[in-house]
Order: C-alpha cells, then structure tokens, then sequence
C-alpha cells in the first residue's frame, strides 16, 4: 500500500475518502434538483415566477458563497461550478429562447450565454441590440444579451419599457482578471414591472446638447452613450437608494439636467471576486468617461 510522502496517509485511503465525498455530491446534487422541480412547480402555481427573481435568487447564491469561501479554490473557480449547476435547474418554458446582440463579439457572446444559461438553450442571433430588445419585448419568456459598449452604434435602449424589455442583470457578476466568459454585457428580459429598487438602477437620458462632464462626481455611471446631431442619449447606472428626482439633482449638479430621464430596470452590484467578498461595484469607481 503505498503512502504519501507528506503525512503518511495511505493512497488508497485518500481515493477512497475521495469516492465518498464524489457520492455525497452526488446524492446532494439529485435532492437539490428534485427540490428546484418542486419550486418551480409552487411558483407555477402560484404565478409568481419572473426572470427577475431567478437572477435575484442567483445572485444572492454567488454571494453566500463569497462569504463561506475560506478554501484554496478561488470563487471565480466555485461560480462557475455553480453556475452549471445552476444552468442545469433552469426549466424555460417550451419555444423560449435566448436572443444575442449581433453586434458584439459573436464568440463573447456565445461563451456568456453557455456560461449562465447552459448549453440547452435555444439561441437566436440578433441583427443588434435593438433587435435583441424588440425581440425580448415581443415574448413572454425570451431573454436576450447585450454586448455593453462605451460608445453605442445607436440607443437601443430607447426601446425598453415598463411593459416590454428591461435590464435584469450586468455581466460578469464576478469581477476578476482573466475570468472565463468575461465580455461585459446586460441581460434583458420582461416583466411587469420595474423592478422596485435594485442595488443598481438603470435610467434611459437625453440631452439636448452635450453629455455633462462631471457625472462621475455624482456617483452616475455612464453605462453607453450614443451621440448624434440633436443632442445625446445615455444609459445611466445609479444608486438604487436615489430617487428619480435625486438623480435629476445629480445630473444638474453635474452640468445639465436631462430632457427626458427614465427608468428602464436596474441589476445587483457586481461582486469584487479579487479582494472582501462585501466589496461590491460603485459607479463613482468606474472611471473616466474617455
């Protein structure tokens, strides 16, 4: 029988130590998808399932697991494990399907969608963002995935409402260097409702003249702006504490109050997978506008 080196623990022992702990997994994870099947059918029945509370629910999941992970693995490594997980839970509705930006990097794209959504999901190419909103608008269950740019092609997010699509959720959650599936995207999908005060929410503004220079000073991250002759459009991310009209404050502290400023949905803070698991994104951290 052979032993390690290090603390004369027999091979054998460890492999089998290893078995067990592979067929404890094993028995959790079927009890774990018979309890998920369970919920599904409550909230079936009660009809109160939604895209937003599913993203919610994730992203609360992710978070515990910042918090427990004392271990060797990093949480980058524990996400994606759970995110198979996860993605293997998921019991779309017959004929729903994940709609991409085609506008974005068609690889990127694909890696996000497999990543959080696995490889069961049907998905459907969009000519661009616009199209992937209208699309999402369009259907009940459809999700879609928007490749998140400094400087949009034009404002897609004109087209979001309280009745159509919505931003649910901002890609990566985790933010880590060189993390796997890490091209920066929103996730739309509809609801019947705004979603009633994110960590983050997100505003559809519109300038008549130029975008204010110090939005940054006011903790409002500019997500993507789009110029043209009229004026400017801009997809902003705020505090989800400030109301409407703390946020048209800020924006006239900042330069210039918009000509039309409007929710359009809003996603949980980013986690810094990189330091203390409380340490969550502040738009005020983003950066120059560029």
């Amino acid at each position: 029988m052979t032993r390690s080196p290090d603390n004369g623990a027999s091979i054998d022992t460890a492999r089998a130590r290893l078995a067990e702990i592979d067929a404890r997994i094993h028995d959790a994870l079927m009890e774990r998808h018979q309890t998920e099947t369970n919920l599904a059918a409550l909230h079936e029945g009660a009809d109160t399932s939604s895209r937003a509370q599913v993203f919610d629910r994730d992203t609360d999941l992710i978070r515990s697991l910042a918090e427990l992970n004392q271990g060797a693995l990093p949480l980058v490594a524990l996400e994606e494990i759970w995110r198979a997980i996860l993605s293997t839970s998921l019991n779309p509705p017959a004929g729903s399907a994940i709609h991409l930006d085609g506008s974005g990097d068609l690889v990127g794209m694909l890696d996000l969608a497999r990543y959080y959504f696995g490889f069961s999901a049907d998905l459907v190419p969009g000519s661009d963002a616009a199209d992937v909103a209208g699309a999402v608008s369009d259907a009940v269950s459809d999700i879609g995935l928007v490749a998140l740019t400094d400087r949009a092609d034009l404002p897609w997010w004109r087209g979001l409402n309280e009745s159509g699509a919505q931003i649910q959720a901002r890609l990566p959650l985790v933010l880590v260097d060189e993390r796997p599936a890490d091209l920066p995207a929103l996730v739309l999908a509809k609801s019947d409702r705004i979603i009633d005060k994110p960590e983050i929410a997100v505003y559809d503004a519109r300038w008549s003249d130029r975008l204010p220079g110090k939005l940054m000073d006011q903790g409002i991250e500019v997500l993507s702006f789009y110029r043209s002759a009229t004026g400017v459009d801009a997809l902003l991310a705020v505090s989800g504490d400030l109301p409407e009209d703390a946020v048209l404050a800020a924006c006239l502290e900042a330069g210039a109050a918009p000509d039309v400023l409007r929710a359009v949905g809003g996603y949980a803070a980013p986690i810094d997978g990189a330091s203390d698991p409380d340490d969550v994104f502040d738009p005020a951290d983003a950066g120059d506008l560029g």
